[in-house]
């Protein structure tokens, strides 16, 4: 296809150049009239003879007969100017490019507008003969995106863009920032709205941020950055990258997107958000108001910080889980000490979430700790390096941290996307809340990507009518004393917590090596519950934990001839042990009764045994969670965990949006009868993303018949036709 340029250019400077003067009526010679420039661009498909990959051949001359069309007889030059970055000008009349008819700058990949990048050539002529192609001066640009049979542009120059609120009311504001590293005093940044308009940042003297007002009618709003490099032999280098912000009427409760490579992450509120600079596509975040881009200094009481970045240079066809075990391995091997994973969950969306206590050899401050993290977990070119952190004035060195990690891992593209918190352990009370937020609500999606609001009705029902079951198998064995005495010992901590949900709840037990269910049968006494999770240590050594709770479960079996789980009760199954699933059989962990009937399964084991069991693979399979059996520490959370999922199946409110899209439940905004209601684990209500559902506890349960909305965002990836 060939097509005319629309404008005609008036070839001042390049006449002067190209065309002879004659007299006039003054004694002077009189001046060869003006004429205009015609530019003609002209698709080369792959495949043709001057470029093989594709291209483009620009053709120019001037109109002799002011015909408006460049005929054969006023042609003057052409150049060819292919997707594999080369080309060509004819011998004859060169001089029209070299007046800065033609520019090409590089586009860098992962840009807006060519995924693996390619070239930008602007056309036009120099009027003013300043040998710059100035803006007025453009009459065309064409982008030429590369090919992938080769590699010849750039890495990206734009490490991430944060955005703080992503959803905003109409009329409103929103702060933008991007992280750019290496740039230049003559390098150009430049914003734009969605009509194209040139945006000013809020400091001349520092481009990478703007504060937007977003328009007054509900939508989508897009707002571009283009960025342009120079470097010493004259190449320029071009990125473009896009963030949109959501317009509403209503208003969740905000919420804040961090804008990477190919992918975007939205975090709940509760984070600055901070630059990181250096080969690494990523935002640091601290739990602390402080300034955006306070540089790479620690803010002075800061207590828990962590990273989102995005790898690029991993291997395709992996698994979630070998990407997450690497990276902690990669991360200790640098800090030399121990990681323990105390417990791992694996959310609907495919992400494993999972965390560690980490114990160092020798005591660190926790920047420090960060710096090695980053280093082994974030960085994109082997080599690489970021910018050294500065820890903060008063931070003080500790040996004992809780490092919790997100990872979103796409097989096709070896993309993955890591979300990280890192805290004291001293410290980690403080954060619980945050911690469970971000490790559930670190989404990440598409760059096109945005946040819809929804509103969900619901009228309460009488939720102390609502029925939570919970079969307990015990590891009876010989090595099993202490673990059973520390599960034993925390009863009323599971009892209390789902008390607190207002559910009618019932326990059994049985053990590893048999369908008897213990004692009384089910019970809600917490003394007798305490004494059925200690059934002893003169059981076999064949722990057969699946299979058993299998049997009891069956038509005829011990549960199910005493009436369990009840009707309209939910059923949480939690198996202990710490030797592998010994199955008598063979066992299909994805195509089983626990699914077909609906029941969550939780696996306290030992992850030693993780790659020879189907304990943890049944947990995963009924999204349930894991916890490392040998870190007794960490039991009594997460048996309130397991209590507040079994309470939110039974008593919870589902949303709607949850089975076909992603939610962010930081957004979440619940209000009973018109007035707001306090996310609270003990007086208010809370989300829980295994069961997508929202459950109220203590004195803020709604009284029957109330009228319930709750407001939340969810995720809309669709890509644009």
């Amino acid at each position: 296809m060939t097509r005319l340029l629309n404008k005609t250019l008036l070839a001042t400077a390049v006449s002067a150049v190209l065309l002879t003067a004659c007299n006039n009526s003054n004694g002077d010679a009189p001046k060869e009239p003006q004429k205009d420039a015609l530019v003609v661009v002209q698709d080369l498909p792959k495949g043709d003879a001057d470029c093989p990959q594709g291209g483009i051949k620009i053709q120019a001359g001037y109109d002799n007969d002011n015909s408006g069309i460049l005929e054969d007889s006023e042609f003057v030059s052409n150049r060819t100017v292919c997707n594999d970055n080369t080309g060509q000008t004819s011998d004859e009349g060169e001089e029209i490019f070299n007046k800065a008819l033609v520019t090409i700058s590089l586009i860098a990949k992962e840009d807006a507008r060519c995924d693996i990048g390619g070239q930008e050539v602007t056309i036009g002529i120099d009027k003013n003969s300043n040998s710059i192609l100035d803006d007025d001066e453009i009459t065309n640009t064409e982008v030429l995106c590369s090919t992938g049979d080769v590699d010849f542009t750039p890495a990206p120059i734009i490490n991430a863009i944060n955005i703080n609120p992503t959803t905003v009311p109409v009329g409103a504001t929103t702060q933008i920032s991007a992280t750019i590293s290496n740039l230049g005093p003559s390098d150009i940044v430049t914003w734009k709205d969605s009509a194209g308009n040139i945006l000013s940042p809020d400091n001349s003297n520092d481009p990478h941020i703007i504060t937007v007002q977003v328009g007054y009618t509900p939508g989508q709003e897009t707002y571009t950055l283009t960025v342009e490099t120079t470097n010493d032999q004259g190449v320029s280098t071009t990125q473009q990258k896009t963030i949109v912000v959501a317009v509403e009427e209503a208003q969740a409760t905000p919420t804040q997107a961090i804008s990477l490579n190919s992918k975007q992450v939205f975090l709940p509120q509760g984070y600055s958000i901070s630059e990181l600079t250096g080969d690494v596509y990523g935002s640091l975040i601290y739990a602390e108001n402080i300034t955006p881009r306070s540089s790479i200094a620690t803010p002075a009481g800061t207590e828990l910080l962590g990273f989102v970045a995005e790898r690029t240079n991993l291997a395709t066809g992996l698994t979630t889980e070998s990407v997450l075990n690497s990276t902690v391995s990669s991360v200790m091997s640098a800090l030399r000490g121990n990681a323990v994973q105390t417990s791992q969950t694996v959310l609907a969306n495919g992400n494993i979430s999972a965390s560690y206590n980490i114990t160092l050899d020798t005591a660190s401050q926790i920047t420090q700790v960060l710096q090695a993290t980053i280093e082994q977990a974030a960085i994109n070119t082997i080599g690489g390096s970021i910018s050294a952190l500065v820890p903060a004035a008063a931070e003080t060195p500790a040996t004992d941290f809780q490092f919790d990690i997100t990872v979103n891992y796409d097989s096709n593209s070896g993309h993955a996307v890591v979300t990280t918190t890192l805290v004291d352990k001293s410290n980690v009370a403080k954060y619980e809340d945050l911690i469970k937020s971000t490790s559930s609500d670190s989404l990440a999606a598409s760059t096109t990507a945005t946040l819809v609001l929804h509103n969900d009705s619901f009228q309460a029902v009488n939720q102390t009518a609502s029925k939570a079951d919970f079969l307990f198998v015990i590891d009876n064995s010989g090595s099993m004393a202490g673990e059973q005495t520390a599960i034993s010992e925390l009863t009323e901590v599971f009892t209390q917590t789902i008390q607190n949900a207002g559910v009618d709840y019932m326990v059994g037990a049985i053990t590893t090596d048999s369908d008897e269910l213990r004692g009384v049968g089910f019970t809600k006494d917490i003394i007798q519950i305490a004494d059925d999770l200690k059934p002893g240590i003169g059981g076999s050594p064949l722990e057969r934990g699946i299979y058993y709770s299998e049997k009891a479960l069956s038509t005829g079996g011990t549960v199910d001839v005493a009436g369990y789980p009840r009707p309209d009760a939910s059923l949480s199954v939690v198996i202990m042990s710490d030797e592998k699933s010994q199955y008598l059989g063979k066992f299909d962990p994805n195509n089983n009764l626990f699914i077909d009937s609906g029941y969550r399964v939780y696996a306290i084991v030992n992850p030693s045994d993780a790659y020879r069991s189907q304990y943890d693979d049944l947990a995963v399979a009924t999204l349930g969670k894991t916890l490392n059996i040998n870190v007794t520490s960490e039991y009594r959370s997460f048996v309130e965990t397991m209590a507040e999922n079994a309470g939110a199946s039974a008593a919870g409110y589902k949303l709607t949006k949850a089975n076909s899209n992603q939610i962010l439940s930081s957004s979440l905004a619940v209000s009973v009868n018109g007035t707001p209601a306090s996310r609270d684990s003990l007086n208010g209500w809370q989300y829980y993303p295994l069961s997508q559902s929202i459950v109220f506890t203590g004195n803020a349960i709604p009284a029957e018949g109330a009228f319930i909305t709750v407001a939340y965002q969810y995720v809309d990836d669709s890509q644009p036709q």
